[in-house]
């Protein structure tokens, strides 16, 4: 899966969980994810919904280090295919 499929379906997943604040049209890699308003139920549900997309298991101590949303697809781009 190449970047842009995974930039993709993880702009997919992120509208379905309604994350307040995410509009696919105004972000790019160098959006910071805080933007969005992210707590961390809304976490714990994201990376569910990511983990079940993906095909990949997360644990929310990684994704603390992440800041932008470049950041996240890198993330699943190396997870993905593993």
């Amino acid at each position: 899966m190449n970047r842009d499929e995974i930039t993709r379906r993880m702009f997919g997943v992120i509208e379905e969980a309604a994350v307040e604040g995410f509009d696919a049209g105004n972000v790019n890699e160098q959006t910071p994810l805080e933007s969005f308003g992210v707590d961390s139920l809304v976490m714990i549900d994201l990376i569910f919904d990511l983990e079940q997309e993906f095909g990949v298991k997360m644990r929310a101590e990684e994704l603390t280090s992440l800041a932008t949303v470049g950041d996240l697809i890198t993330f699943l781009e190396a997870r993905v295919g593993r």
